[in-house]
């Protein structure tokens, strides 16, 4: 089986686990291949997901000058995700953030943020090295144009990483529609329907 196929079939609740990337004000504002309000309501929407499915999540963030980062609205209070510091292009260089991804013993990785080019990317190859098996969904990811955001994602698939969406990452959580939690996923992924 190629490490695509591993990917898409360990994904299940317990062995999953979310790390979203620089998803801050200032930073998502500069995406030119998904606008700021589409990136936000999909990152939101997948971090209502990860609560939901008891993903353990990790938000990983720089600094902004003398400023605290300033997360978008739709990840901020989540009351269970992790936010780590870091002041380098990859989460995986800066060992507490590595610490704790590797804690939960979780090996399939989803990876998302601004920019795709940049800190997904790097995250993504360096979990790759681990051992993780990643999703990336691109709808939770932003890039800084089109020509190098493809680049980049090319580059992620070469990686034996997976590039998906957060409803399809919803649905083979949940494939159950009329079960109580397949009812809960399809009420969450429906706010990616309204503009």
């Amino acid at each position: 089986m190629d490490n695509e196929a591993w990917a898409w079939d360990l994904l299940l609740s317990q062995s999953t686990q979310v790390l979203l990337c620089d998803l801050q004000k200032q930073i998502v504002a500069r995406s030119k291949t998904t606008d700021m309000e589409t990136l936000a309501k999909s990152a939101g929407v997948l971090l209502e997901l990860a609560k939901l499915f008891a993903l353990p999540t990790t938000l990983s963030v720089v600094p902004e000058g003398e400023n605290p980062p300033e997360l978008i609205p739709e990840l901020r209070n989540s009351g269970f995700a992790q936010e780590k510091l870091r002041a380098s292009t990859s989460p995986f260089t800066e060992p507490s953030t590595v610490e704790v991804l590797a804690r939960s013993e979780r090996k399939v990785l989803v990876i998302g943020g601004f920019a795709t080019e940049v800190v997904v990317l790097h995250a993504v190859l360096d979990a790759r090295k681990r051992g993780y098996q990643v999703l990336v969904p691109v709808d939770a990811c932003g890039g800084m144009s089109e020509r190098t955001e493809q680049a980049a994602l090319r580059q992620i698939e070469a990686a034996g990483a997976t590039t998906t969406s957060v409803v399809s990452i919803a649905t083979k959580l949940a494939p159950d529609f009329m079960s109580d939690l397949g009812k809960q996923m399809f009420g969450i992924v429906q706010k990616l329907r309204i503009s």
